[in-house]
């Protein structure tokens, strides 16, 4: 009832009904981990075979088993942590009684005005509209704004697109990722050789999508004349921005982090489920993530580790605060000039740290234990994408606002001359399916070639530092037709229908959660996963169901209402006191 291999698990119920005990063990070696699970009499417990002499004994034995031959694993080098994976769960404390109430609560305010609404309708009353909190929480009204779904500028109809399926490239990159490291490790050194391999690094450039994104919109709101205006009169006034960034960010975000920490551990069993507990855990507390300065701490003790891109974006808004600033006190070339700057300067940045440390093509950086820190989650190697939304955001912003010389508006003129048009289609479309074409599959010869010199270090190195900007860069040649009012069924039909308008909305909640089933669906396996593409995908569209009904509850109850409680906030601090007063009453 044991199993048979590493990773490998047996029959975890057979054995439990059979009134034998289960344990589950992790050998952490170098350059691999491997879990197992065996049966065994009610003599020994877990926690027996984690003594001294027991270790000794156990080493001795798997070193001169077969296994040692077989496997790339020093045995008697390797550390075991053994566990009984039916009582390995937390104990339950106040953080978890604390998760629940807050749960509650929301529910709570959330079917206050639907209750209400029933009641009425029992009692043949008149049905009154909502006020106050009880209408900032309803249920009702957040989601008829919610399925609200018309497209307010058409002519950024695409980015409903690219968001959406930026968002679920992350998903797919995770549920790949997760299967990889839970899966037989022999089997897995062949599959990494394949083209599944590359399609999972190639999901990383998700979250250069996002920065892109995030410093477009930032720009596109920002540079608007009135707001421009008003921090220009008022610059002080650009610590409010901030604020009402952290209030959008910080209701959901803490939630979830409190839910992934105390309430995640008890909805999963098995013998897997205990090594899910790592994902869980937050050693050094959450303090560090809420500040948003996590990835300013190497030491591996990480907190809901896949909010490192909330850190990374808050601390680029902040840098991007400054030309945003400047814009606003009438330097617009100079901001211009000194975005341009940013972009060739963070460029050269990443490249210099690609060099001095080696890193290569994304497949094969993954193996390199400097990566992460020192630029997977490094703000300002991550930039280029951020700093080159930010200039096109202002581009755009300049062109809706009809200002002279826009360079936006002087391609939307040429635009309407026909042949100019279909050419200008033609050129835009090719250069950025080709671009993410070669970046998604002009690589492969040069990662499963036994030269590591195919493609040579130096450009390896470039490649590393260029290939997530010039990724964004051939998503923004995809969106810029449908930017200057060029319209066709790409921009305004595929990329914007109803589903994506959808997941676009509620992509926040989706991103803070997905990780979260993802550990929920994957470890709670009682049989080992395969790196097997039809996996893959199971694992993913489940992933993608699961967290689009769990995002929807999550942004009709924090979101949305917590939305409309920080613009309430913000308005109280700058308007006049009587309007203070006014909305005080209300």
């Amino acid at each position: 009832m044991s199993g048979d291999w590493a990773n490998k698990f047996g029959y975890y119920e057979m054995c439990l009904r059979e009134e034998y005990h289960y344990s589950s063990v992790m050998i952490k070696s170098d350059p691999m981990t491997f879990f197992y699970g065996f049966c065994h009499t009610n003599i020994c417990e877990a926690n027996d075979f984690n003594q001294p002499d027991a270790q000794e004994i156990i080493k001795d034995k798997l070193g001169n088993s077969i296994i040692s031959k077989i496997l790339p694993i020093n045995f008697g080098s390797a550390s075991y942590i053994f566990v009984d994976p039916v009582t390995h769960y937390p104990d339950f404390r106040i953080g978890a009684y604390s998760t629940i109430i807050i749960i509650f609560i929301l529910f709570c305010l959330g079917f206050m005005d639907p209750y209400k609404r029933l009641l009425d309708l029992l009692t043949n009353s008149q049905t009154k509209k909502p006020k106050g909190i009880i209408a900032d929480f309803s249920l009702i009204e957040n989601y008829n704004k919610l399925i609200d779904l018309k497209t307010i500028d058409p002519n950024l109809a695409i980015f409903n697109g690219v968001r959406s399926i930026a968002f679920m490239m992350v998903v797919y990159g995770h549920s790949a990722l997760l299967i990889i490291q839970s899966t037989y490790q022999m089997e897995l050194l062949q599959a990494l050789q394949s083209q599944r391999a590359i399609i999972t690094v190639d999901m990383l450039y998700s979250v250069d999508v996002f920065f892109w994104l995030g410093g477009f919109f930032m720009a596109f709101v920002m540079c608007e004349t009135k707001r421009a205006k008003a921090l220009a009169k008022n610059p002080i006034s650009i610590f409010l921005v901030i604020l009402h960034r952290l209030l959008r960010i910080w209701p959901c975000y803490i939630l979830c982090i409190m839910f992934n920490s105390y309430l995640l551990p008890y909805l999963g069993e098995g013998p897997r489920w205990w090594s899910a507990m790592n994902y869980t855990t937050c050693s050094e507390g959450a303090w560090r993530n809420l500040l948003f300065i996590d990835n300013f701490f190497h030491d591996w003790q990480i907190c809901f580790g896949w909010g490192w891109y909330l850190t990374s974006d808050i601390q680029l808004f902040i840098i991007c605060l400054i030309p945003m600033t400047l814009y606003a006190l009438g330097y617009k070339r100079v901001t211009k000039y000194l975005i341009i700057g940013m972009i060739i300067s963070s460029v050269i940045y990443g490249i210099v740290l690609c060099f001095i440390y080696d890193f290569l093509i994304p497949a094969k950086v993954t193996g390199n234990k400097d990566f992460y820190y020192t630029y997977y989650v490094n703000s300002l190697a991550r930039s280029p994408p951020y700093f080159f939304g930010l200039f096109m955001g202002m581009l755009y912003r300049e062109f809706k606002q009809k200002e002279q010389n826009s360079f936006l508006g002087l391609l939307h003129e040429k635009a309407k001359d026909p042949k100019f048009k279909l050419l200008f289609q033609i050129i835009c479309y090719l250069l950025g399916f080709g671009i993410i074409s070669w970046l998604v599959f002009g690589w492969k010869q040069a990662y499963i070639a036994s030269d590591p010199t195919y493609w040579p270090y130096w450009f390896q190195h470039l490649y590393c530092a260029l290939c997530r900007l010039t990724f964004v860069f051939g998503v923004a040649c995809l969106c810029l037709p449908n930017m200057i009012g060029i319209y066709d069924i790409f921009n305004r039909k595929a990329m914007n229908n109803s589903f994506f308008k959808f997941a676009a909305k509620i992509s926040f909640a989706c991103y803070l959660i997905h990780y979260m089933v993802l550990l929920i669906l994957n470890y709670t396996f009682y049989i080992t996963p395969t790196y097997l593409t039809l996996d893959v995908i199971q694992l993913f569209v489940g992933c993608i169901v699961i967290t689009m009904i769990a995002g929807i509850f999550l942004t009709l109850l924090v979101e949305m209402p917590f939305g409309t409680l920080q613009v309430k906030i913000i308005d109280s601090i700058t308007k006049p006191k009587k309007k203070q007063q006014t909305l005080l009453e209300q």
